[in-house]
């Protein structure tokens, strides 16, 4: 069984002419988000660059890069293309942007609203005041 479910990821992971490029396999040693270091070993990938992620993939598939985990991640990435290869650093560093885009945008919106609230509350006192005073 688990051969089978091993080679099914392998497929699906090498398999890139046919289909998207996926990261699911990448997750068991570098976290669903890429945010552990491998096996304790590696850099933290949510940390990289694009041009990073693509000239440590190209290196691991080249035999130049990498220390103990050389041929671990050769193996992972024998079967890319540098087409896949990037594709698979703009995956990483895609989302990663997208998703502080988004909290840039809720900041933004959030301080949009505190601040219409504030004005909001500073009118409705100066009407207050100017209330009692008459």
């Amino acid at each position: 069984m688990k051969k089978t479910i091993l080679t099914v990821a392998a497929v699906a992971f090498a398999s890139t002419s046919a289909f998207a490029v996926s990261t699911a396999v990448c997750a068991g040693c570098h976290g669903q988000n890429f945010e552990k270091k491998a096996m304790n070993v590696s850099k933290i990938v949510k940390d990289l660059s694009k041009d990073e992620i693509v000239t440590a993939l190209k290196g691991y598939k080249a035999g130049t890069f990498g220390g103990a985990m050389k041929g671990v991640m050769a193996g992972q990435v024998k079967n890319l293309s540098d087409e896949d290869i990037e594709a698979i650093a703009e995956q990483i560093t895609g989302g990663e942007k997208k998703a502080e885009g988004a909290a840039d945008a809720v900041k933004d919106k959030a301080a949009e609203v505190a601040g219409d609230a504030v004005d909001a509350a500073k009118a409705k006192a100066a009407d207050s005041v100017t209330k009692m005073v008459k």
